[in-house]
C-alpha cells in the first residue's frame, strides 16, 4: 500500500505529527529508529504539564497514546534509502523492505559532536548537560564551567551567571577569546581558565571536578557544554534538500523542505530567520503538530492515487 505519510523518527516532532495525523485519520506509518538525542537526559523541561519526566517515560506514553489511532503504524526499523518518483516516495529500509507515501516527514534528530575528552561523554545528561534552558535551574547556585568550543559557549557562561555566582569558563582546544569576549566575561564575573581541560570526574554520572593538563583539579558540580552538530540520517542529502551553514535542514514557516511533499521538524531543521534550531522537546514537538497539518490540508487538495 501507499501511506498518505511516512514519518522518519520518534523523537517528540515525529510522534506529536504521527498523533495529529492519526486524529485526521490519515494512513500514517512511522519509523522507529530507537531513542533520539535527549535519552541520556535525567529528565525534560519546560514542558508544559511534564516538567521533569525522563525522556524515555515521555516516549513510553506518546507511543502507547498512539495506540488509540488504528490508521497509525509504528515501525522498528532503520530508514537508509530514499527516492521520489512520480510525485511520491519510496523508503529503503535496513534489509531491503520498501514502503511508500505521498508525503514524507523527516524528524530524524541530531546527534552532539562531543570532545575527546576523558569522562565527558560518559556523563553525557547528568552532570555534563548542553542548555541552561533545560538545566540550569536544577543547578541554580552550584559552582558551574562552561567548556567553550565557540562564541557560543561564551554567551552560555553569562547566561548562566543568572543561576549561580561561580562559573568559570575552559577553553576548548580551537578556540581562542578575543579582547571583546574577555572584556564580557569580566564584566559578568565569569572566571577564564586558560589551561586545556583534560578529564572529567565524579560518582557514577555526576560531576565533581575538572582535571587540567597542568595537573590542577578544580572541584565543580556540572559542566555545560553546547557541541558541534550533525544530522543522524543523510536521508535529507539522498532528496537533495537545501541544507544550511550550520548543517540544519532548511524549512519554511511551515515545514516545508526545499523538496515538494517532503518535511522536517524538530532540532535537525530550522528556518532560516532563526538563529538556532529549536532544542527544546515541546519546540520541536509543535513543530511536528504544525507540519502535519500542513501536510494533511495539503492533501486534501490532491487526488488519490489508485493503487
Amino acid at each position: 500500500m501507499t501511506y498518505d505519510v511516512v514519518i522518519v523518527g520518534t523523537g517528540p516532532a515525529g510522534l506529536s505529527a504521527a498523533l495529529t495525523l492519526g486524529r485526521a485519520r490519515r494512513a500514517t506509518l512511522v519509523i522507529d529508529g530507537g531513542p533520539g538525542r535527549n535519552a541520556p537526559s535525567d529528565g525534560v523541561h519546560n514542558f508544559l504539564s511534564r516538567d521533569g519526566i525522563t525522556p524515555s517515560d515521555l516516549r513510553k506514553i506518546a507511543l502507547e497514546q498512539l495506540t488509540a489511532y488504528p490508521g497509525v503504524q509504528i515501525r522498528a526499523a532503520l530508514a537508509v534509502g530514499v527516492e521520489a518518483t512520480d510525485g511520491e516516495f519510496a523508503l529503503v529500509l535496513a534489509g531491503g523492505d520498501r514502503v511508500r507515501a505521498r508525503r514524507l516527514l523527516l524528524a530524524t534528530g541530531v546527534l552532539d559532536e562531543l570532545p575527546a575528552i576523558a569522562g565527558l561523554a560518559e556523563r553525557w545528561g547528568h552532570g555534563v548537560v548542553h542548555c541552561p534552558y533545560c538545566h540550569g535551574w536544577e543547578r541554580r547556585d552550584l559552582p558551574l564551567a562552561v567548556l567553550a568550543l565557540g562564541e557560543a559557549g561564551v554567551r552560555q557562561a553569562i547566561h548562566l551567571r543568572r543561576f549561580s555566582p561561580d562559573v568559570v569558563l575552559c577553553l576548548g582546544a580551537a578556540f581562542e577569546l578575543d579582547e571583546d569576549q574577555r572584556k564580557l566575561l569580566s564584566a559578568s564575573d565569569v572566571t577564564v581558565v586558560e589551561q586545556p581541560l583534560t578529564g572529567v570526574g565524579g560518582d557514577g554520572a555526576t560531576v565533581q571536578w575538572l582535571d587540567f593538563a597542568d595537573g590542577s583539579r578544580l572541584d565543580r558540580s556540572a559542566l555545560f557544554v553546547h557541541a558541534p552538530l550533525r544530522q543522524r540520517s543523510d536521508l535529507p542529502t539522498q532528496l537533495g534538500c537545501q541544507i544550511l551553514d550550520d548543517g540544519a535542514v532548511e524549512i519554511n514557516d511551515l515545514g516545508q523542505t526545499s523538496v515538494p511533499g517532503v518535511y522536517a521538524a524538530g532540532d535537525m531543521a530550522r528556518r532560516p530567520t532563526l538563529p538556532l534550531a529549536g532544542a527544546q522537546v515541546i519546540l520541536a514537538a509543535a513543530e511536528g503538530t504544525l507540519a502535519a497539518i500542513v501536510i494533511d490540508q495539503e492533501l486534501l487538495l490532491t487526488p488519490t492515487p489508485t493503487n
